[in-house]
């Protein structure tokens, strides 16, 4: 069947260093591909990395395990809270304040903190800071990010980052890529029947076992 339509959800920690370079790959794929491609950029707070990266990145003394996990989730749900204030005034916008927290928070290691956040959407010319201000701390942003955690749930994922493909709008044949998110696996997945793309995805498993893990079977999702 031809591709005419690509969907793509991404799951992202919004400060996450490899959710950035996921969030690049994509984009430049979407920019290339001949197909029409769909993207829908999902932040989520991934209780596993944050967990894992408090153990690893403890301070000593004075800031403990509890503390510095509480303030991982935290900020990353802030974050979260912030891409969809900033969608609000239009997926474009959206993407383009990810784009700049990322930009900030991974590539130039600004702590990530409220002024951090209300500067860059001051200096974004498409967006308005007194709205963005205010849709950053209703209750429609948080009621937006607890639909994006049932999402998740539905398509079953387990880490960040995550995409979920679909072609032509066939959601039985859905795809999900929760290891390393590349160009080519891109390609090959929105160009290739489902059982090639299972073995462009992983040669270390059987075919078997690849497609049980990368083809989701459910009847419908959450839009």
């Amino acid at each position: 069947m031809e591709t005419k339509l690509v969907e793509i959800y991404l799951f992202v920690d919004p400060l996450g260093r490899r959710c950035n370079s996921a969030r690049k790959i994509i984009n430049r794929f979407r920019e290339d591909h001949m197909e029409k491609i769909k993207l829908r950029i999902i932040p989520i707070v991934n209780a596993k990395k944050v967990l894992g990266y408090a153990r690893k990145n403890q301070l000593k003394k004075l800031d403990s395990f509890v503390d510095k996990n509480n303030r991982l989730s935290t900020n990353t749900y802030q974050a979260c809270l912030a891409f969809h204030a900033s969608t609000m005034q239009g997926k474009k916008t959206g993407h383009e304040f990810l784009t700049e927290l990322q930009s900030a928070v991974v590539e130039n290691q600004e702590p990530f903190t409220e002024k951090l956040v209300f500067g860059i959407a001051e200096d974004m010319e498409t967006l308005d800071l007194e709205m963005f201000k205010e849709d950053y701390r209703s209750d429609f942003a948080k009621s937006i990010y607890q639909r994006n955690l049932k999402l998740a749930a539905e398509m079953n994922i387990q880490k960040t980052p995550s995409c979920v493909i679909i072609k032509n709008g066939v959601e039985s044949d859905a795809i999900r890529v929760d290891r390393e998110i590349e160009d080519e696996l891109l390609h090959a997945i929105c160009g290739l029947d489902k059982v090639t793309v299972a073995n462009a995805i992983d040669s270390n498993h059987s075919q078997e076992e690849k497609i049980i893990s990368n083809i989701l079977n459910f009847s419908s999702l959450s839009r």
